[in-house]
């Protein structure tokens, strides 16, 4: 009862359907459907707030804040359609919070891919969905990498410091994002090697083809996906 309760609460769809089995009456009902558009405005916000931290040092010169979505119409309409903590809604709210702070007076040239670099952050945080069971190796439901032109993890260290950001931070950096099924997130600066490892770990190919796909030896393939399963960026199949 619980768990349906739970599935009831967290899947607009289910609640459009009505409730079923559940002992709910058309008022229980109701009272549901706020409680439910009250936790994920909650939920969202919050991880909106933790994860767009560093483009939140610069809310009065751009005169807005990525959790400011949750306020907005297209939020309203979202919550009739979401699942909490699934990735397509994280996507989703990602997407609207990159929109909303892309302003044409932006702080410098790197803003958008601080931004690109936040959402990604956003989408481990907001993603509880661990997938389904494989019996090959499959990347984490939220795992990616991601190719920057600037210097991500420097810009972070002196935007944290308040040192400027300068020129010599241009870059290209592959970054890989991903959450443990504990719930810690993890963004490491990989090489080309883990990069092509992690896109042809696909839940398809046995790990001779994503050595075939990548070009590797099998021997680098299973010594990656086995570094690359301790941060949650691959899940491997049980022994």
């Amino acid at each position: 009862m619980q768990d349906d309760v739970i599935r009831y609460l967290s899947d607009a769809s289910l609640r459009k359907k009505g409730a079923g089995e559940l002992p709910f009456s058309a008022g229980h009902a109701g009272k549901a459907e706020k409680f439910a558009r009250f936790l994920a405005r909650r939920y969202y916000r919050d991880r909106l707030v933790r994860s767009f931290r560093y483009s939140r040092l610069f809310a009065r010169q751009v005169g807005r804040t990525a959790e400011q979505v949750v306020d907005g119409e297209l939020f309203q309409d979202f919550l009739s359609e979401c699942v909490l903590g699934s990735l397509e809604a994280g996507r989703r709210v990602g997407e609207m919070a990159v929109v909303h702070l892309s302003v044409p007076h932006a702080p410098g040239a790197w803003w958008h891919e601080l931004l690109e670099y936040e959402r990604e952050f956003f989408l481990q945080a907001a993603t509880v969905d661990h997938g389904a069971v494989s019996y090959v190796p499959r990347r984490g439901t939220s795992a990616l990498c991601r190719a920057f032109r600037w210097n991500l993890p420097e810009i972070l260290a002196r935007l944290k410091s308040g040192q400027p950001i300068s020129e010599d931070l241009k870059k290209d950096v592959i970054l890989l994002f991903s959450r443990t099924t504990a719930g810690k997130i993890y963004v490491v600066e990989v090489d080309k090697t883990t990069e092509a490892v992690l896109r042809h770990t696909d839940g398809v190919r046995q790990v001779d083809q994503i050595a075939s796909a990548a070009a590797l030896p099998v021997e680098t393939v299973q010594n990656t996906l086995r570094a690359l399963s301790e941060i949650g960026a691959v899940v491997l199949p049980a022994a």
